[in-house]
């Protein structure tokens, strides 16, 4: 543990860009007592890092993600620059005056460089050279933070004193300490096991004479077991062949059975698959119809808006055929009443005409005896040109009724052909329409024969289905009573392979009684319960030691393999009493 006494000073300390320090810096001589005052963002927090730096401290608990983060940068940009690095040195002076020089340096690539008097070392060595002069780093007990203070006030005297092996260094101790306790008891444990042998020995001692006595007695009970069990073996073995046999026979008639029940469970099986292809065939008959059937009502649904179409054109044609009549009949009667007014018109313009001639004649004939006046000639030549203005208008009138009337007649014509070329389609649409209705009627006909003929086949099927379940499970218990009966039969196996083993292992275990005085026996004779209801606790406590033998010591266990080797037979486990570990009474309170 390393002495309190300090062996030593800090004397100086020099920097090269580390945290605010820029450049290469040296700080120092530091004296006995130095104290650095300054303002707010002076370096004085920064000085201590420095120290704490070059001592080990972790880079979390100087106010640093990483050790990046310590070298010293102008802004972000110089920060992100490859290849940057800072150290700090402690030169440290010894009582003789002597110094070693600290040094530890962050490389470019983030990490830690160790040196001591400049010698590049690692951090074991660097940390055991701090030990030398009495410098904790895990403990820290060479600084004492902000805060340190008020923390270690608030401990309770479990952390105080736990605070204390950390700085004094006794904690590194504590593995000694425990494995120094750790052997203390095995040896406590050794010795109660010695006293516990010796008092074994004592009351062995006392049992012996005792059991000399008993001795002839149990190897007489011994013999006549022997025989007893040998008869109780060669009746259970009659059994167990005569059930054997019976077994056997038994067997073979549920194999008989199980296999009539198996070619019965084919024959079923063979007539369900062929039912089940004749229903997929119904299936596929059924939604073939079934398509057809929509396809059928959907062609009919689109029919049926052109129908309402053609429905709704031909009563439009019909209304606007009866308007047309009307108007028609409306012309005509007009062009009666324009007729006889042409005609009275004609005949009137035909008496002027003719009043005219008569008049030209009768000019034309006496020409120099009739002579009108001026106003006479001026009002006929008037009347002639009010005659003539009349009887163009109403030409013209008569042109454009008679154009009007051979329009209305082609329109009439139009019309009554359009109707009768609506009346076909019409018929034409309903004879369509009659036709689907027939084939939807056979098609719904051949669904419900279909229907019938599936339900037919499915419930032929569900016969067929029925009576492959009653062949199943009747297999299932022909099966179920086969396998109870390898079960009795693997049992009666193994009862006789316990048997034979059980008897073996006696036999094995007296002839070594016989032959070494040391050798108890069997762990079930020796550990066998009064009553029966603890016989599994014992088996389960036991384990894979229940058939092992128990010995004085390892020499007679020793002696009884090597005659088992030699005799070639069945290897055991073997458990030497003096090895038999106790534990105290103390140590279970």
């Amino acid at each position: 543990m390393p002495s309190l006494v300090s062996p030593g000073k800090i004397h100086r300390l020099e920097l090269e860009n580390f945290k605010s320090y820029k450049g290469f810096q040296t700080i120092g001589p530091f004296y006995d007592f130095t104290a650095i005052i300054g303002p707010n963002g002076a370096g004085k927090s920064n000085l201590m890092d420095a120290i704490s730096f070059v001592l080990g401290v972790r880079s979390t608990h100087l106010r640093g993600a990483q050790l990046k983060d310590l070298i010293y940068a102008f802004d972000d940009r110089e920060k992100e620059q490859k290849g940057r690095r800072a150290f700090v040195k402690l030169v440290y002076q010894m009582t003789n005056g002597n110094e070693i020089q600290f040094t530890r340096t962050i490389t470019g690539g983030g990490g830690s460089e160790y040196r001591v008097d400049g010698r590049v070392v690692t951090w074991d060595e660097y940390n055991g050279k701090l030990k030398s002069i009495g410098i904790l780093v895990k403990a820290r007990n060479f600084l004492v933070f902000q805060g340190d203070v008020e923390s270690i006030a608030s401990k309770n005297p479990k952390e105080l004193s736990g605070l204390l092996e950390q700085i004094s260094g006794s904690d590194e101790l504590k593995k000694d300490y425990e494995d120094l306790e750790e052997q203390k008891a095995r040896a406590e444990e050794k010795s109660a096991l010695v006293y516990q042998e010796k008092r074994t020995v004592v009351m062995e001692r006392k049992q012996k004479k005792a059991q000399k006595e008993e001795a002839e007695k149990h190897l007489r009970l011994q013999e006549e077991l022997k025989s007893l069990k040998k008869e109780h073996f060669l009746w259970q073995l009659f059994h167990i062949e005569k059930d054997t046999e019976k077994l056997v026979g038994e067997l073979e008639d549920e194999k008989q059975k199980l296999d009539d029940v198996l070619k019965e469970y084919e024959k079923y099986g063979s007539e369900e698959s062929a039912k089940k292809k004749e229903q997929a065939g119904y299936l596929k008959q059924m939604s073939r119809s079934e398509g057809n059937i929509a396809k059928k009502k959907i062609e009919l649904d689109k029919k049926q808006p052109e129908l309402l179409k053609v429905k709704e054109e031909i009563s439009r044609i019909n209304s606007k055929i009866k308007s047309s009549k009307k108007e028609m009949d409306k012309r005509k009667e007009e062009q009666r009443k324009h007729a006889k007014v042409v005609q009275k018109l004609q005949k009137d313009l035909h008496d002027v005409t003719e009043a005219m001639n008569e008049l030209n004649e009768q000019g034309h004939d006496g020409a120099g005896k009739l002579q009108l006046a001026d106003d006479q000639l001026e009002e006929y030549h008037r009347i002639k040109e009010d005659a003539g203005m009349k009887t163009a208008k109403l030409r013209d009138e008569k042109e454009v009724y008679d154009r009007q009337l051979h329009a209305d007649v082609e329109a009439h014509k139009n019309l009554e052909e359009n109707l009768q070329q609506l009346i076909n389609r019409e018929q034409e649409l309903a004879s369509q329409e009659s036709q689907m209705q027939a084939r939807l009627e056979k098609t719904l006909e051949a669904v419900a024969k279909h229907k019938e003929e599936l339900s037919v086949a499915t419930e032929e099927l569900n016969v067929i289905s029925v009576q492959r379940q009653s062949s199943g499970s009747r297999y299932h218990s022909l099966k179920q009573q086969l396998d109870e009966i390898d079960l009795k039969l693997r049992e009666l196996k193994a009862d006789k392979h316990e048997s034979e083993r059980d008897a073996r292992l006696s036999e094995t275990v007296q002839s070594l009684k016989r032959l070494f005085p040391g050798v108890h026996g069997r762990m079930t004779e020796l550990c066998r319960p009064l009553q029966k209801k603890f016989n599994l606790a014992v088996t389960v406590a036991m384990g894979k030691f229940m058939d092992a033998v128990v010995v004085e010591d390892e020499n007679t266990g020793k002696e009884c393999i090597k005659y088992l080797k030699e005799q070639r037979l069945p290897p055991q486990t073997f458990i030497p009493l003096q090895s038999v570990r106790v534990n105290s009474e103390e140590e279970k309170k």
